[in-house]
């Protein structure tokens, strides 16, 4: 029996918003490789094509060796999505993947342990992918809460640092930058409302 992995956050992913922000979703053909690490250390890496070429299926193509023996090589479809903004059509950007196990529409796919396709959270109901949230008793939820919202912090900051993205643009913040600020209100309100529950004794 393998051993899968308890929650999402232990999993090589891939998403949609991860294709956006690194430019895959522009029109053409786009060749990458994505490297995964834990802990400062490397733990493996994938080949990515993008293809976006008009007139043509939108496609992602995945090549990687599982270890070190078995190599793999699939296409998952890409969707693209409706805006929900009137007269907006199908807006650049907008897509979801076709799960290759499951058929289900998604916006990030899961590697995990004794699996070989990246898929739903949901594509093998025997061993369902939970995230840390849905796993966490709910007497707790306030303490660790600050924790899971810094771990999202610090990879918006690492984004920003890396990418050297503007915070401003004509005097107004950008989209990016007005969603960091709410995360941060979040994390100080998580860590009063944590805080609080220390001081009553709750925990």
């Amino acid at each position: 029996m393998p051993n899968f992995p308890t929650t999402a956050d232990e999993c090589k992913s891939l998403s949609i918003a991860f294709l956006r922000e690194s430019g895959l979703l522009r029109p053409g053909f786009h060749v990458t490789t994505l490297r995964f690490s834990c802990n400062g250390q490397p733990t493996g890496s994938v080949g990515l094509e993008v293809n976006l070429v008009a007139d043509t299926t939108p496609y992602v193509r995945l090549h990687y060796t599982l270890d070190k023996t078995t190599n793999y090589d699939y296409r998952i479809p890409l969707e693209a999505l409706a805006s929900n903004l009137p007269g907006h059509g199908h807006r650049t950007g907008r897509y979801q993947f076709r799960c290759p196990v499951s058929g289900r529409g998604a916006t990030v796919l899961y590697l995990r342990a004794g699996s070989s396709h990246f898929a739903h959270r949901e594509a093998y109901p025997t061993y369902r992918l939970y995230y840390d949230s849905q796993l966490t008793p709910t007497s707790i939820r306030a303490l660790v809460a600050p924790y899971a919202i810094e771990r999202k912090l610090e990879d918006a900051y690492m984004a920003r640092y890396k990418k050297n993205r503007k915070t401003h643009y004509r005097g107004k913040p950008t989209r990016w930058y007005a969603q960091l600020m709410k995360l941060e209100a979040k994390a100080e309100r998580a860590t009063q409302t944590g805080l609080a529950h220390i001081r009553n004794g709750l925990f």
